[in-house]
């Protein structure tokens, strides 16, 4: 299963229109994926938040705050008169893609291993600022860089995050239907396929398109930088823990979490 998502994740982007269109801001985006988005590092990180309970409480609470703070900005600057282009994708696509509801229910699954996990870690702290200050900016100027932002977390969710959860759910022992943060209420894919996942990734890079139009060369040129920025801030959360090792038992976790989840299937 995890393989054919990503598979037609991979379809997805490559045949999606909008970001495809010379000039629009869904293009250049996407440009910003070979320079900023570090595999090696988002998929080490992700399977060592599997090595134990704990360490996906500390990493869940690190995406609550994160989710939490952009969606606090988002909120606020789509309320600002002067902030049109934020305003027409968050008002258009704000229900659907919120996670931080989500995330807050994930944690209460593992209250007690987040009791022991502490504050957010340094990366997190400084991930949840750098959110601030471009909301602060956006305000200030009219601007868009939390649209980087935007596109920097939930195009991942949107693109690969569907495939974690039944490995993550098997490899920790979550409660069935966990966890949560990675499903989305999309459209329903109609007769011939149309629908779903894929339209809605159109529908969002349309809307991108749209607000770009709004913003001067400069100002999408800042929302294409924060884009790299918020890059920058997921690969030092994600990695700012012990990969290697904890990598490598969220791995074992997966396999022996299938393992026992397709036997108590034949019971």
């Amino acid at each position: 299963q995890a393989m054919l998502l990503e598979s037609e994740s991979r379809n997805i982007m490559r045949t999606a229109a909008a970001n495809k269109l010379p000039g629009s801001l869904a293009l250049a985006l996407d440009s910003t994926l070979k320079e900023g988005h570090d595999m090696k590092t988002f998929g080490l990180g992700t399977a060592a938040s599997m090595a134990s309970r704990e360490r996906y409480a500390r990493f869940t609470s690190s995406m609550h705050a994160v989710y939490s703070t952009m969606e606090e900005e988002l909120d606020a600057t789509a309320a600002a008169n002067n902030c049109p282009a934020v305003r027409s994708v968050w008002a258009q696509h704000g229900t659907t893609l919120r996670r931080a509801g989500a995330l807050k229910e994930d944690l209460a699954d593992v209250a007690t291993e987040l009791a022991e996990a502490g504050r957010p870690s340094p990366a997190t702290d400084r991930y949840v600022e750098g959110i601030r200050r471009a909301g602060e900016s956006d305000r200030s100027s009219g601007g868009g860089r939390l649209l980087g932002h935007l596109y920097c977390r939930y195009f991942a969710d949107l693109f690969g995050g569907q495939m974690l959860a039944t490995p993550t759910r098997v490899a920790l022992a979550l409660p069935a239907g966990t966890p949560r943060h990675y499903s989305f209420e999309l459209p329903p894919v109609e007769e011939g396929g149309k629908g779903g996942r894929r339209a809605y990734i159109e529908q969002v890079y349309c809307s991108l398109n749209e607000a770009g139009e709004m913003l001067n060369d400069a100002e999408r040129e800042k929302v294409v930088q924060e884009a790299l920025l918020a890059f920058k801030y997921n690969i030092d959360v994600y990695g700012e823990e012990p990969m290697y090792f904890d990598a490598a038992r969220g791995a074992v976790n997966m396999c022996t979490g299938m393992v026992a989840s397709k036997l108590r299937a034949t019971r």
